[in-house]
């Protein structure tokens, strides 16, 4: 998930170290609107992200990758409709295909 979310071009908001593999907290990049892609997830992909709290609201995203969940399939679904969804707001990812780019790097192209 979180080489799928850098190859994306997205910053993880936890320093490496500190980080838990059940959640993980992005940061929106400018010009996103959060309600919207979060609507788009959850409508196009019935896939739903948690927004920031408190002070983080409409700052972060917050991705579970828990139990049954935790695949490399629900992975890549993830990140594919996120990539989805940016571009449906004119965001343009550093890589041509990112979410390939993210799954040869993790699983060596499998």
């Amino acid at each position: 998930m979180h080489a799928g979310l850098g190859a994306l071009g997205l910053k993880l908001t936890v320093p490496e170290a500190e980080r838990l593999p059940q959640l993980t907290s992005v940061a929106i990049p400018d010009g996103v609107d959060d309600a919207q892609l979060r609507g788009t997830l959850l409508t196009q992909f019935n896939l739903e992200i948690g927004g920031g709290l408190g002070p983080l609201k409409g700052k972060i995203w917050r991705i579970g990758l828990m139990g049954a969940g935790a695949t490399r399939q629900h992975v890549v679904a993830c990140l594919s409709a996120l990539k989805a969804a940016l571009a449906a707001q004119g965001y343009v990812p550093p890589s041509a295909n990112p979410v390939l780019d993210a799954v040869e790097a993790a699983y060596g192209g499998s």
